[in-house]
């Protein structure tokens, strides 16, 4: 059975499992996405409960158990938990949230971890949280294989004065006219050159991500987002 030690990685989400046990949900350097059972009974583990909850960076030791459930024996802070407050943190249970849902298990995916790692970064630090889950939504979307093509459409290079549908499975194809789901080329050209000064440009990309994610989630629902909108009718 394989064993990790020191292993980086976070916890996404946690459960209680059978007695004096946690299932964890884990998003890992080296291992991807990974289930793993906490046993609070261990006095080991009884020591790291605390820190078994998100937006934690840990080094942890790991043992791999028979099926897909490992067991986490221990962990340790590399720092104090990240200090998102509200509104901001319904933006952080947003991104555990896709991972959790959208990254395969046992998948390392190191570049998308360095990505989470800035986005709790930028986060924490106020940077504008739009431009932050943007960029977290494209690399995610590039690192599940799905990036998008943002300088061609089926009838060739994007031209700054036309419009354009999205299509997941066919990239950009020519509209014959502005309607409600079609994108302008200028847009489509700002964002392939990361020039996020435009609201609309910004908007644009928003759409175009969500449609993208919604898709991949195939029908499952997102609790941050119903967090966030039950926070602004309260607000």
């Amino acid at each position: 059975m394989l064993s990790l030690d020191g292993e980086p990685g976070f916890i996404l989400h946690t459960r209680p499992y059978k007695e004096h046990s946690l299932l964890v949900e884990l998003f890992t350097l080296n291992y991807g996405r990974l289930s793993a059972v906490a046993r609070l009974s261990n006095k080991v583990a009884s020591r790291s409960a605390g820190i078994y909850q998100p937006l934690i960076p840990l080094k942890m030791t790991l043992k791999q158990s028979r099926g897909s459930l490992w067991t986490l024996s221990d962990a340790f802070m590399q720092r104090g938990a990240y200090k998102i407050d509200v509104p901001t943190l319904f933006c952080a249970i947003y991104v555990n949230e896709l991972i959790y849902n959208l990254v395969k298990t046992h998948e390392s995916m190191p570049k998308l971890f360095a990505q989470y790692l800035r986005t709790l970064e930028d986060l924490e630090a106020g940077e504008d949280s739009s431009l932050t889950l943007r960029a977290f939504e494209t690399a995610l979307i590039e690192n599940l294989g799905y990036g998008i093509d943002y300088s061609s459409s089926d009838q060739g290079d994007i031209q700054d004065d036309l419009c354009y549908h999205f299509d997941l499975n066919s990239g950009f194809l020519l509209s014959s006219a502005v309607e409600e789901y079609s994108y302008s080329g200028h847009d489509l050209i700002n964002i392939r050159h990361n020039d996020m000064s435009s609201k609309r440009t910004r908007d644009v990309l928003k759409k175009i991500n969500k449609s993208v994610i919604d898709s991949l989630l195939e029908g499952r629902k997102l609790k941050s987002r119903e967090l966030y909108a039950q926070f602004l009718m309260v607000k």
